[in-house]
């Protein structure tokens, strides 16, 4: 263990640690051949390693290290050297003064939109510098992003940065939970549209005041990260809200490239200057509907004149979408009828304090949002909740999410999905939920039907039911 005082390397005298981390610990120290202060990184080993592997570990955190040295960029803190000492890897870096933008929003809350892309813009410009020289910074966060006094931020700890096609495998080795892109929890192959996801949750933190997928214990935040949208970014408004929510897209093919990235922050970050209409150029326009007909990211086609509101001025009530009749009749039993939140309804079976079945109603209109309509508006919300549920199928720990499906006769455009969790006490039974999402004009419906004690083998049982009651549903909005 290196205390103040240690001089490293006969050259770099460690004056006072400043942080530690999973990664390892960062001193303040003194350059005493240049007779200037410079940030030392004491990088961890891990623990358990054969002599084999120490030393393949520490060659490769020199050689990435080194990598790392050579790029150049305004957002980027400038690796200056590696040394060894005995085994252990250091890394010397500049020393930027300033706070990191998880303590920025500790003590300040929430940032304003144009403060927030403003300092996107900064990352994802190091970001772009380090992806064309080959490497992932791997482990973008809040923590690793620096605010200096004007608000200029840049992006730290390249120290486990890692080569674009070495052998990293894409696996969780590295970076921060809740951070790391669903790829890598899933060890599949990393690229640049990881590195982008975890700004896009970097982003989410600065303008809610809180991680995208915050839960209270690891394995939560896990599973949230694979199978969960986070909630909406309010605070962000739509066109930032928007962005953050396609670069947190579950499948790295469906996340906006780093130039539509660029293009968006740019708009949000100039608020008293009109955003160009950069949709209306042709080439934008094709690209545009490939994305949203394919990879569901928010482009859009071109609007003229005023956008329109949409049939729905504001959503209806949702409790009067779906009679208590019809409700009884598909739950098939007596029913109750509770406003559980505003823009929901349920209807649950009436059989005591354990009721074993409830259809759930919700429906939101979407707005007019600068040039765009409220139709469309809508329709982007609809391609990318369709997108990030369908790229979440699959099984983790107890949960299985199903395949996306279309579901006609459901408003202009409808999708199913079932999801199944095993009670922890069990193998072959669980609670299943049948889920209807639908889009009719500037309208957001869902319908959920829950079935709260059936076999594993009947998971997806309940989908008709869901499917009529969301024909009903739409029935009732006039469709």
């Amino acid at each position: 263990m290196r205390t103040e005082h240690y001089l490293l390397a006969g050259r770099y005298l460690l004056v006072e640690r400043l942080g530690e981390g999973g990664a390892g610990t960062v001193w303040r120290g003194v350059d005493q051949v240049l007779d200037r202060q410079v940030a030392v990184k004491q990088v961890r080993v891990p623990a358990g390693l054969t002599p084999q592997e120490r030393s393949a570990f520490t060659g490769r955190a020199i050689h990435e290290a080194r990598s790392a040295g050579r790029l150049r960029d305004p957002a980027i803190v400038l690796v200056h050297d590696v040394v060894l000492d005995g085994d252990q890897p250091w890394i010397i870096m500049d020393l930027v003064t300033g706070r990191s933008l998880d303590k920025v929003i500790k003590d300040g809350g929430p940032l304003p939109p144009h403060e927030v892309a403003r300092i996107g813009l900064r990352v994802l410009s190091a970001l772009e510098t380090a992806h064309m020289h080959g490497m992932l910074h791997h482990d973008v966060k809040p923590a690793n992003i620096l605010l200096d006094g004007d608000g200029s931020a840049m992006l730290t700890d390249f120290g486990i940065a890692v080569p674009l096609y070495g052998q990293d495998g894409g696996g969780p080795a590295g970076g921060s939970l809740g951070y790391m892109a669903p790829e890598r929890l899933n060890q599949q192959a990393a690229g640049p549209a990881s590195d982008l996801w975890s700004l896009g949750a970097a982003l989410y933190a600065a303008a809610e005041g809180r991680p995208p997928f915050e839960r209270p214990m690891p394995a939560a935040v896990a599973a949230a990260v694979l199978l969960h949208a986070p909630p909406y970014p309010e605070r962000a408004g739509r066109v930032l809200g928007d962005l953050i929510m396609a670069m947190l897209a579950k499948d790295p093919a469906v996340r906006p490239p780093a130039a539509q990235v660029r293009e968006r922050l740019t708009a949000v970050a100039q608020p008293a200057r009109r955003r160009s209409r950069w949709w209306l150029a042709p080439v934008a326009v094709a690209a545009a509907v490939v994305v949203v007909g394919v990879a569901g990211w928010y482009g859009v086609a071109a609007l003229r004149g005023e956008p329109d509101t949409g049939t729905f001025v504001t959503a209806p009530d949702p409790c009067r979408l779906l009679g208590d009749a019809q409700a009884a009749e598909l739950l098939r039993g007596p029913v109750r009828r509770a406003a559980t939140k505003p823009g929901e309804c349920q209807w649950t079976l009436d059989q005591g304090s354990s009721p074993d079945g409830r259809i759930t109603v919700r429906v939101r209109a979407e707005r007019p949002n600068g040039d765009l309509g409220g139709a469309a508006m809508a329709e982007m919300r609809f391609a990318g909740e369709r997108v990030a549920r369908a790229g979440a199928r699959g099984k983790v720990f107890r949960t299985v999410r199903g395949p996306v499906a279309d579901v006609p006769g459901v408003g202009e455009k409808a999708f199913t999905q079932n999801v199944f969790k095993l009670f922890m006490d069990s193998t072959e039974r669980g609670q299943s939920d049948s889920v209807v999402l639908f889009r009719l004009s500037n309208l957001i419906g869902e319908v959920v039907l829950h079935r709260a004690d059936v076999p594993a083998d009947d998971a997806a049982g309940g989908r008709d039911t869901a499917a009529a009651a969301a024909r009903l549903v739409s029935a009732a909005l006039g469709q």
